[in-house]
């Protein structure tokens, strides 16, 4: 029988679901709107890219990849991780995107969380880890930092060369343990704030 130590465990907890259909069962998801899918085989479950999903009919949902093969597919904890970590990368493997009619259409796009009117949650949870409030407007004010809708998370963007959005990532504002990537992200472009820190570093040295 495998073993998975809590370190595997965990980065296969950072697949979200809608990667993992992208990448496995492409003819699985369905665009409904904005950025939220369902399965085919389920209507009523809602997928949201900022990795949680929820199963209306049912009233239960998850955060991730795992959740839904063991919540959905009904497979035992074992099996689903079998699966996983054979494809934890599977978000820097797969260039496809899927258009509203299912099919696979040329690269893969950044699916950016919605972005909420104001920013209070992640600033009130940002400054309670420590982190100066003029360095949180800062990143708001440039771009790299927002809050999600609707679960109020905290959304890292990253830019490429050119200026366009192509990485975000994801930290629930609420004490849950929820991270990760969002769908369609390339880690190239992580989120960075490289003139800040040199702000940062002045300030100190002064």
């Amino acid at each position: 029988m495998p073993y998975y130590t809590e370190a595997q465990i965990e980065q296969v907890r950072s697949i979200d679901l809608l990667s993992y259909l992208q990448t496995y069962e492409p003819t699985e998801l369905i665009h409904v709107r904005g950025n939220t899918y369902c399965t085919r085989e389920h209507d009523s479950l809602k997928i949201a890219s900022d990795g949680r999903w929820y199963w209306w009919s049912r009233g239960f949902g998850g955060y991730s990849a795992l959740d839904y093969l063991i919540k959905v597919k009904g497979m035992q904890f074992m099996d689903a991780m079998k699966i996983l970590s054979n494809g934890r990368q599977l978000s820097l493997k797969n260039d496809a995107v899927l258009g509203e009619n299912g099919h696979v259409e040329g690269k893969r796009k950044l699916l950016l969380p919605e972005r909420s009117e104001t920013n209070l949650e992640v600033v009130r949870y940002l400054s309670s880890r420590g982190i100066d409030r003029e360095i949180i407007r800062d990143c708001i004010d440039e771009g790299l930092l927002y809050e999600s809708l609707p679960y109020h998370n905290c959304i890292f963007v990253g830019f490429d060369e050119n200026g366009k959005a192509a990485y975000a990532c994801y930290r629930a504002t609420n004490g849950e343990r929820l991270m990760g990537d969002a769908a369609g992200s390339d880690k190239r472009y992580a989120f960075r704030i490289n003139s800040l820190l040199r702000y940062v570093f002045v300030s100190i040295k002064t």
